[in-house]
């Protein structure tokens, strides 16, 4: 079975990549101490070219990793002419204060910009960039304003805090919060924080992530309390303690120019494009996006873990960001340079299209509906027919002592073949085909899973996972389309509602975005469960607190695929591109 591995690289992962050639550029002697409005000291390493004169534009990059790590990136673009500081962030390495992710970054990031605009070797224009975390530190200092900023260029970033980490759907993204925090708390060095990358890849967490109740897994995976995880874990929805980490609806008042990178493959890539949405709906300035067959990180490559994308989907991420920063930076330019807004890459057919809005001009969504009859050991149909039948519905049994594995985490440790022989066999999971399709079908933007769906519990998740099936019938892997739903959040992801057992509600779920040709004689499969462990934290069906508590029922769920009660999935269709 021939499908890529989804390797979750940190931003870190890539050191070294931006390096070609002998360094260019001058270290300021030891890090500079850059002041914060309480006072707190941030320790920043200042790159200044060796060629040209002062003054510069300049790019800034905080980081909780390690700024040193990073040096690669001061030699690349000094050589463009730009002075490069890069930060660790507050409570990180050579800097001072406390260390609680996310919650600091926008007022940090707002001093920082304003230092490097005012000091005297600067000519007042900052831009920003990095990936990951390092991605949505400029998210929460550019909606802040400062003054300097002329734009920012975040890559492979991650929305916050409740449509991708720490929460997507409702639930809590235990696979990411466990293992990103034992990276973050104990790799102390480049060796180290590799070593645990591989084995967040390569192991399987589902015995170290079972225990109850989850807010105390740090102690078993950490090794210690933490007290950010258990924020995470444990907070309300509501708590003004989310008000610093969230930015999504605040871009919409953003006012300066933004490039946005991810891949079909990055765990972040439903960052980009909602960040894409939220950027659009505002003032009339400029935003570009890019979405490639890759990774986390800031590399287009051709390869995917083995697996050839085509040709054209090499591209130098490094230089695109380069000339954009080139554009903004060091012209009195006020107009985006004569590029489409948005570019993607269409897996399969191995093409690039574009235009100016997302999905694309030419697109139509088009509903693919859930009939038959489907259940341990039968198969029910995907099909564009609407269901005729007046009363049908399929029923599984969700038991959070036994939860239903996670598609993506077997990928990415290359256990598909136990995840499907396990899921083929469970009593707790719906799964739907489509037949072959007579000709090709472009998939090409977002991705829901429409459901009409009744459970015997006050609260319990559905999740819906689409992948394709080659005419040999092996999985083809479509991106990371999946989406998880705590039925609590079925209106709204912070206030909260408990179901009456036995009633029908319609759940719409998130099931991300992907560009992808569908090919003569392959199938598409839709898996319909309420479990994706452990890359997610069990509903534990008994409406309480499922981080806090320890006691679980089982619950009775029915999927309807009636006349009235038409379940599907809703497909964005390219037309004629």
């Amino acid at each position: 079975m021939q499908v890529p591995r989804v390797v979750l690289i940190t931003f870190l992962a890539a050191l070294g990549a931006a390096s070609c050639g002998p360094s260019t550029s001058r270290l300021a002697d030891g890090p500079v101490l850059v002041p914060m409005r309480d006072g707190v000291q941030l320790a920043t390493d200042l790159y200044f070219p060796e060629q040209d004169e002062a003054p510069y534009p300049v790019i800034l990059i905080r980081t909780p990793y390690n700024k040193s790590w990073l040096a690669s990136y001061g030699d690349y673009y000094t050589r463009a002419g730009y002075v490069v500081a890069i930060q660790d962030v507050r409570g990180r390495w050579a800097s001072q204060g406390d260390w609680e992710p996310f919650v600091h970054e926008g007022d940090d990031g707002f001093d920082a910009i304003e230092w490097l605009g005012t000091q005297a070797w600067s000519t007042g224009k900052v831009g920003m960039v990095g990936g990951s975390y390092s991605g949505t530190v400029q998210f929460a200092a550019a909606i802040q304003k400062p003054p300097h900023l002329v734009t920012i260029v975040p890559n492979v970033a991650p929305a916050m805090p409740f449509d991708n980490i720490p929460r997507e759907g409702g639930a809590l993204a235990l696979g990411w919060a466990l293992r990103w925090t034992d990276i973050i708390e104990n790799a102390r060095t480049g060796q180290e924080l590799q070593a645990k990358l591989q084995r967040s890849i390569n192991e399987d967490w589902s015995q170290a992530f079972s225990g109850l109740p989850v807010v105390d897994l740090d102690r078993t995976v950490v090794g210690h309390e933490v007290p950010y995880f258990r924020d995470w874990a444990s907070r309300s929805p509501s708590d003004e303690y989310w008000e610093p980490l969230s930015y999504l609806s605040a871009l919409d008042a953003l006012e300066i120019p933004v490039l946005l990178q991810s891949g079909w493959f990055d765990p972040g890539t439903r960052g980009s494009r909602l960040a894409f949405e939220h950027l659009t709906r505002g003032p009339n300035h400029p935003v570009r996006m890019i979405l490639g067959p890759w990774a986390h990180g800031d590399q287009g490559t051709a390869d995917v873990n083995g697996i050839d994308m085509g040709a054209e989907a090499q591209r130098d991420l490094m230089g695109e960001y380069r000339r954009w920063f080139d554009f903004w930076l060091k012209t009195d330019a006020a107009d985006a340079p004569a590029e489409p807004g948005v570019e993607v890459y269409v897996m399969g057919s191995n093409r690039w299209v574009s235009g100016h809005k997302y999905p694309l001009d030419g697109t139509t969504l088009r509903p693919l509906y859930l009939s038959g009859s489907a259940g341990p050991g039968t198969h029910g149909r995907l099909g564009w027919v609407p269901p005729a039948t007046t009363d049908g519905f399929d029923t599984f049994t969700y038991n959070p002592g036994t939860p239903t594995p996670s598609f993506h985490a077997a990928l990415k440790r290359d256990a598909l073949d136990e995840y499907l022989a396990r899921i083929n066999t469970g009593r707790d999971v719906l799964i739907y085909e489509s037949a072959p399709l007579d000709q090709p079908l472009d998939i090409v933007g977002p991705i829901e899973a429409r459901l009409f769906a009744s459970s015997s519990a006050r609260d319990t998740d559905w999740t819906a996972t689409l992948y394709g099936l080659d005419e040999a019938g092996d999985v083809r892997v479509l991106g990371l389309t999946f989406g998880i739903l705590r039925a609590r959040f079925r209106d709204s992801l912070t206030s909260p509602s408990l179901l009456d057992p036995g009633t029908v509600y319609p759940f719409t779920i998130d099931l991300g975005h992907t560009a992808v040709t569908i090919r003569t004689g392959e199938r598409l499969r839709l898996e319909i469960a309420s479990a994706a462990f452990p890359e997610f934290s069990r509903n534990l069906n008994t409406g309480g607190d499922n981080e806090r508590d320890t006691e679980w029922i089982e619950a009775r769920q029915r999927v309807y695929r009636s006349s009235a009660q038409p379940s599907h999935l809703l497909l964005p269709i390219l037309m004629n591109r």
